[in-house]
């Protein structure tokens, strides 16, 4: 039996109304996460849930197989692969997400922060996408840090472009220039490079039942 309450609900009512109460300076961290049935089953089953490396998005190898390795630098847990959850979003975003897992499962998790490798949402797509990381810097206007942004990439463009690798993925690049990349997503786990209003990712090695508060069937 669950140690923790299952519920079904449609997807604007799987979300309890008003603030949702995220605190990212908490030593134990309020999550989100929708998951598959089968994950869920997985998790009542055997107490544990751990996402498998098969079931990873084969369109982004190497943006995830960084985070993986920033994961196993950071955090005391191990494991090859990760569980995603929300750290920070607004409600109305929350239920959208709902919305699109109808038939799946939210869950609403506290996980001790040790074991959470935060990430600032947006800038996570600049791994994803494969391009240079620019923070804004203080007093910094949006099309003052574009243009920066555009300059440090043609940069980068140019010089991967004459070392022959403009066509290849990121771990066939020259070690050097695939340094360079990777280091400069980094700041996506720095706070101070954001606003306070920004949306953040929680990714873990595992989720285990005491972390779960509540599950609530996203009625289809």
């Amino acid at each position: 039996m669950a140690s923790f309450p299952i519920r079904s609900a449609p997807p604007d009512k799987a979300v309890p109304p008003g603030r949702i109460g995220y605190d990212l300076d908490a030593d134990v961290l309020l999550l989100h996460t929708v998951q598959t049935n089968a994950a869920f089953e997985e998790l009542l089953t055997s107490g544990m849930l751990r996402q498998k490396p098969e079931l990873a998005d084969p369109w982004f190898p190497d943006a995830y197989d960084w985070m993986n390795r920033m994961m196993a630098a950071r955090l005391p847990t191990s494991g090859n692969s990760a569980l995603w959850l929300w750290a920070k979003i607004r409600r109305r975003d929350l239920v959208t997400h709902c919305r699109y897992g109808r038939g799946q499962v939210l869950l609403t998790c506290r996980i001790p922060r040790e074991r959470v490798l935060l990430s600032h949402d947006s800038s996570w797509y600049s791994a994803l996408n494969c391009y240079v990381a620019v923070p804004r810097l203080p007093g910094e206007s949006d099309d003052e840090r574009h243009r920066r942004w555009s300059h440090l990439d043609d940069d980068f463009n140019d010089r991967l472009q004459t070392a022959g690798a403009a066509d290849a993925p990121v771990h066939q690049w020259p070690k050097e220039l695939r340094e360079e990349m990777e280091g400069s997503w980094e700041c996506i786990f720095d706070r101070k490079h954001f606003q306070a209003t920004d949306y953040w990712q929680a990714t873990v090695h595992e989720i285990y039942a005491g972390d779960v508060v509540e599950a609530v069937r996203i009625a289809a």
